[in-house]
């Protein structure tokens, strides 16, 4: 039996973003019903989930939610927030969380919508005549979740548009269908997996360098980010060899 869950449908568990504190119920991906609590924290730029004294995650970087908590299929929390972007840079982020044996488990981490416009220019010439007019726009959009018995799989539409009135030979519009697959081991969504070798520069907490012997590692492939999920941690896979970390610490 295929048991699907769409996101607009879920609106009974939503969240408003006035409040502060808040709990939610859902499931665990074992069945068991689970209480979190969930505190939107503006002074530390962070969103707490606790669901005990012990097991709690952090999302840092926080700057307000950008749409109301969901529950997607009973299982996994839907969490999409602004963040910090530079000079005429928005930047939102979306996140799933599920709980599994007692501990949260974060199944998706991804920058969901990434939008810039910029009218001024270094070029005098160009900006005297007003031809400087640079706008792009790239956003993913959960669209449903199902369950066929032999894992999640969970489909997103990927949308991106650029408009140039200097260059006009740049502009497009494109939109894919993204499917993501379940990991049960790593409890991730993937869309591939990803082969490291080599020395890799590592950016976290604790920077630090570390060897790969050829190991693959569920991984995200969108338009402008590549994310690879490494013994519980999500990255963000950059150029030269370079992990960043995406920190979930509460420290």
């Amino acid at each position: 039996m295929i048991i699907t869950a769409v996101l607009s449908f879920v609106s009974n568990h939503a969240m408003s973003q006035e409040n502060e504190d808040m709990n939610l119920e859902l499931n665990s991906l074992s069945n068991e019903s689970v209480r979190v609590n969930v505190e939107l924290d503006d002074v530390n730029d962070r969103i707490t989930l606790k669901l005990n004294s012990k097991e709690m995650l952090c999302l840092n970087d926080y700057r307000g939610l950008e749409e109301d908590m969901k529950i997607l299929g009973n299982k996994f929390i839907v969490i999409q927030y602004r963040t910090r972007g530079g000079s005429g840079v928005k930047v939102r982020k979306t996140a799933l969380i599920c709980i599994s044996n007692g501990k949260f488990c974060k199944a998706l981490d991804v920058l969901s919508t990434e939008s810039y416009e910029f009218k001024d220019t270094y070029d005098k010439a160009t900006d005297s005549l007003k031809l400087y007019n640079e706008s792009g726009l790239c956003t993913l959009r959960l669209v449903d979740l199902q369950n066929e018995g032999q894992g999640f799989m969970l489909h997103a539409i990927q949308y991106e548009k650029v408009k140039s009135k200097f260059n006009k030979r740049d502009n497009y519009e494109k939109t894919d269908t993204i499917k993501f697959c379940f990991d049960e081991n790593n409890k991730v969504f993937y869309t591939t997996y990803l082969r490291l070798e080599g020395n890799y520069k590592i950016e976290g907490e604790m920077n630090s360098q570390r060897f790969f012997k050829g190991q693959k590692y569920p991984s995200i492939d969108l338009k402008n980010n590549q994310y690879i999920f490494i013994d519980n941690v999500w990255y963000n896979k950059m150029r030269d060899n370079h992990l960043a970390e995406i920190s979930g610490s509460c420290k």
